[in-house]
């Protein structure tokens, strides 16, 4: 339903179950009124039929666990909304993720040449800036492709230990949860977000993981969990988060 997206709710439920997994969450892009993105969530007034149909699908496969959840992007002028919206659904879990600074959306294909005059530098530290301010809301439960600017292949030429370091101190200050996303592999910089050094930090400081595909198409389900897996396993990583009803649970990643 985020316009960008492929395929039904079932089809993903179905290619989970035939991929071996227990449990397959939903996060939908929030709807947000006033934000001029028309390829990239659902409307307002098309909230309700997610809901009606995760409810349909958990009713539907009773093999697998479907869970409820909501990326909800960190814009700061839409805070207000965004927290009386979470409070009002039941939601198993959300995703805190970064995708405009300011209004751009540097996430997006049409707009990758403002890399270049914004600058590539800048782009990260202001994204990792308001990385750290979204988690130190206390909104979320999960902290969404940390590493995304990267995307489209785009590397800092500067040290930016200090800006990660802060996000990620703010991550464990908050007790909250790093995404592990696979859907890097799937683009241009053909690699996991974050990257296994700032993944390699994270353990340090005792962040908890949790496994996403970030899947936009039925065939990206679990994609490339094997080998998430492996890379956290090298690190250190013996369990991994799943949630319900906003609660935290840990499970043996093998």
């Amino acid at each position: 339903m985020c316009r960008h997206g492929k395929g039904h709710i079932y089809e993903y439920v179905e290619t989970a179950i035939e991929r071996g997994l227990d449990e397959i969450g939903f996060a939908e892009h929030i709807p947000i009124p006033g934000l001029h993105d028309p390829d990239g969530r659902m409307l307002i007034g098309e909230f309700p039929i997610y809901l009606q149909e995760i409810r349909d699908a958990q009713k539907k496969y009773s093999e697998i666990t479907i869970r409820l959840g909501i990326e909800a992007d960190f814009i700061p002028r839409y805070l207000d909304f965004v927290a009386k919206f979470l409070s009002e659904y039941p939601f198993d879990f959300v995703i805190g993720s970064v995708h405009f600074i300011d209004d751009w959306d540097f996430s997006h294909p049409d707009f990758i040449e403002k890399y270049h005059t914004f600058g590539i530098d800048e782009t990260y530290k202001a994204y990792y800036n308001l990385l750290a301010e979204a988690a130190a809301t206390g909104l979320f439960d999960v902290i969404g492709h940390f590493d995304q600017p990267k995307k489209f292949g785009h590397q800092p030429t500067t040290d930016l230990t200090s800006e990660i370091e802060n996000a990620l101190l703010i991550i464990h200050e908050k007790n909250l949860v790093l995404d592990v996303n696979t859907a890097g592999i799937r683009k241009p910089v053909g690699e996991i977000y974050p990257s296994e050094d700032i993944l390699r930090r994270a353990h340090e400081l005792g962040i908890p993981v949790i496994l996403g595909s970030d899947a936009h198409r039925p065939e990206d389900v679990g994609s490339h969990f094997s080998e998430a897996r492996e890379m956290l396993l090298k690190i250190g990583y013996e369990r991994q988060c799943a949630f319900r009803n906003r609660e935290r649970m840990l499970f043996p990643i093998e």
